[in-house]
């Protein structure tokens, strides 16, 4: 029974990593890759900017969009200030003459229920969500939009790259983990549809966000899931580029993936009927094979040590492979790597957030983080 154990999960955590983007290379290779119908029709954009005490970065970000080579004429900006207590406000204010407008509320509901609340109000034919602390390319948005120029594309995501001037070793992990990331959902793109987006940069078809997203779930998994649903492709559009600083602590990068993989794991089990290859094919292959066996990668780690501890005084091979994994260990503890040491990082955040959910805990709101301060 252990051997079962110990070769199972060993096999489920080289399919996660490797053998599920070779699975795809070897489709892509017989499956001509779908690419979207690029082209700028003048479509009418509605831009929302979530913030939250973002006075440091809001006007920057705002610069930013107005020197965009999109039309002006063909765009409208709004920024929702959940219940912003330092100046972000006053600041969005000085941009009005611009076009600008600012959207309060009163008491803090989330991401999720400040775009519930403005969606109504946006003229857009398309809506353009992009986080306040992330810097576009002038291109970007443009990039990003013409994408739907292709009747078959209801969401598109933009390519997320990461800043790490102070070359800190969390962050120069998470930046080669995002590299790895990046080329998986470039496949998933070109074969079907991504399983999810970054909720730094994506647009989508204004009627088909669905309103109904609970507050505690993460728009960038449920909406492409929804789309695709709808009947509709999600692409990548690697020219849509933001950039955003890398963490720089621990804590905070903790923080940051305890919270996601809590809306990982509620929000498969709100769309569980995605994971169902026999009414969505493909793509429920690779939502079961990025997002769910992701989230059970602990799970599988400690099946491999545990039945591992077992076996190894039964050959000599089961003791190298125990010395290995204490090696691996050791040497993720000790910073030998970094890659190495955020891949243990991120897989004990993503344990405590699969313990946090089973103990009924929800992410609303969030906090501003300063990983370049």
């Amino acid at each position: 029974m252990f051997k079962y154990i110990f070769w199972s999960s060993l096999v489920m955590l080289f399919y996660t990593y490797f053998g599920y983007p070779l699975f795809m290379a070897f489709l892509l290779k017989f499956k001509k890759a779908k690419g979207a119908v690029i082209g700028n029709k003048g479509l009418f954009i509605s831009i929302v900017i979530a913030a939250y005490n973002e006075e440091k970065d809001i006007a920057p970000k705002l610069n930013g969009i107005l020197n965009s080579d999109y039309p002006k004429d063909k765009m409208e900006i709004y920024v929702i200030s959940d219940c912003s207590s330092d100046n972000t406000d006053k600041i969005v204010a000085t941009f009005a003459d611009k076009g600008v407008k600012l959207f309060r509320l009163e008491q803090r509901t989330g991401k999720i229920g400040g775009y519930r609340k403005v969606i109504p109000h946006l003229k857009g034919e398309i809506i353009v969500f992009s986080d306040a602390t992330s810097l576009l390319l002038p291109n970007s948005i443009s990039s990003l939009v013409g994408n739907f120029a292709d009747p078959k594309v209801g969401c598109t995501g933009g390519l997320l790259a990461y800043m790490n001037p102070k070359k800190a070793g969390i962050g120069e992990g998470e930046n080669q983990y995002w590299g790895y990331e990046t080329r998986i959902r470039d496949m998933e793109s070109a074969l079907c549809s991504l399983t999810s987006v970054s909720g730094t940069l994506y647009a989508v078809r204004k009627d088909l966000y669905p309103l109904d997203i609970k507050d505690y779930l993460a728009d960038d998994l449920i909406v492409p899931i929804r789309v695709v649903k709808a009947g509709y492709r999600v692409v990548l559009e690697k020219k849509a580029v933001c950039r955003e600083f890398t963490t720089l602590n621990i804590d905070e990068e903790m923080n940051k993936r305890v919270r996601i993989t809590s809306q990982n794991i509620r929000g498969l089990i709100d769309q569980m009927d995605i994971l169902n290859p026999f009414r969505y094919g493909l793509y429920s292959i690779l939502v079961i094979s990025h997002k769910l066996f992701r989230l059970l990668v602990p799970v599988f780690l400690i099946a491999v040590f545990l039945a591992n501890c077992i076996l190894m005084f039964s050959s000599k091979w089961y003791m190298l492979i125990m010395f290995m994994q204490i090696l691996f260990y050791a040497g993720a503890m000790a910073g030998v790597s970094n890659s190495l040491f955020y891949f243990c990082l991120s897989n004990w955040a993503i344990l405590l957030g699969i313990a946090r959910t089973f103990k009924g805990e929800k992410v609303v709101t969030w906090e501003t983080m300063r990983a370049e301060d």
